[in-house]
């Protein structure tokens, strides 16, 4: 199997936490600190999404990730339902996906995007 586990940093356990498992639904898969009281590296997932949260500092604050999912109103749903705050509602896309965004506690920008929505455009590659 062959995957990708972007590491996004975070600089607190307890908000990560709460963000991710409390909020967004995600378990802990597993966390290791090299010492008591160390910067953490933890891996959170629900369903088949996994994402690495470090406060080792190794990623940029604000990066961007697109997290495909099978169902958008059911993740939406999660975010209202939690208080998660959101960028953008659901939209449609001219490329026909539906897609929401939503920032995380350290500036790391979740964009939740459900595919072939609706009728859409792409821009032709090549020729």
């Amino acid at each position: 199997m062959e995957f990708v586990l972007p590491v996004l940093q975070i600089d607190d356990y307890g908000d990560a936490v709460d963000f991710y498992v409390e909020r967004l639904g995600f378990g802990i898969v597993m966390e290791h600190r090299h010492e008591p009281g160390f910067p953490v590296f933890m891996i959170v997932e629900s369903g088949a999404l996994r994402l690495a949260l470090s406060e080792h500092g190794r990623g940029h604050p604000g990066t961007e990730v697109y997290v495909y999912v099978h169902d958008i109103g059911a993740w939406h749903a999660r975010c209202v339902e939690s208080g998660v705050a959101l960028a953008n509602e659901p939209t449609r896309m001219p490329w026909g996906n539906t897609e929401m965004l939503l920032i995380d506690p350290f500036r790391n920008a979740l964009r939740f995007s459900q595919t072939d929505t609706h009728p859409g455009t792409n821009t032709p590659h090549g020729s």
